[in-house]
């Protein structure tokens, strides 16, 4: 006998169904996958190294800091053919920042004007206004106090200057310090769930490592 409409598995009962419940059976399937991948790197791994999965709203939240351009330079410059090894294995890299005048602060400014060099020399000198102008994140996570304030001043022929900012990074630095366009995280421009989480993501990524 015919199965009666009524009596359809609820699988089947309306238009939407099957494809949500599939969804759902791909998506079960893609995170058996992974968690057996995760499984297997683990028993390939020395016992005190563990591959851990990232959990899906930390890698959402990954995805959004990207698109507002908040991203972590410090995996780029390990990869860098420029970086140099140290003794221990590790690694740094000297990393040139051009400081354009109107970037400055005015009492920066005003310090540096100060400063005369002959033709084609240069001086560094400490400002303690070289970050007059930047911006912290309402993630205090994100957020990173430089160490270094030295600022180098070239004279280019007789009447043109450079400003340049000498910032090693290494395998040593913190997570939070090479950080591009953190104040875009604020509590006007973005939700405060959204803070916490980006703060959950810091966490993760310094017990787990930074990719």
């Amino acid at each position: 006998m015919a199965r009666r409409k009524s009596q359809r598995p609820k699988l089947f009962q309306n238009k939407q169904a099957p494809k949500k419940a599939m969804d759902n059976v791909g998506k079960a399937f893609v995170n058996k996958t992974l968690d057996a991948g995760v499984e297997a790197a683990n028993q390939q791994k020395d016992k005190n190294m563990q591959v851990v999965r990232k959990p899906k709203y930390l890698e959402v939240t990954e995805k959004r800091l990207d698109k507002l351009g908040v991203i972590d330079l410090k995996p780029y410059f390990a990869r860098s053919s420029k970086r140099k090894t140290k003794k221990d294995g590790g690694w740094y890299l000297t990393i040139p920042i051009q400081v354009k005048k109107k970037d400055m602060s005015r009492r920066m400014y005003d310090q540096l004007r100060t400063i005369n060099i002959a033709p084609d020399n240069q001086r560094t000198v400490i400002s303690d206004y070289l970050y007059d102008r930047r911006r912290a994140s309402d993630s205090n996570l994100l957020n990173y106090t430089p160490v270094s304030y030295n600022i180098t001043k070239q004279k280019i022929g007789t009447r043109k200057h450079s400003y340049v900012a000498y910032r090693t990074v290494s395998d040593k630095s913190p997570a939070s310090s090479w950080i591009t366009n953190r104040k875009a995280v604020n509590k006007d421009d973005t939700s405060k769930t959204f803070i916490r989480n980006v703060n959950r993501l810091m966490k993760w990524k310094m017990k787990n490592g930074w990719e």
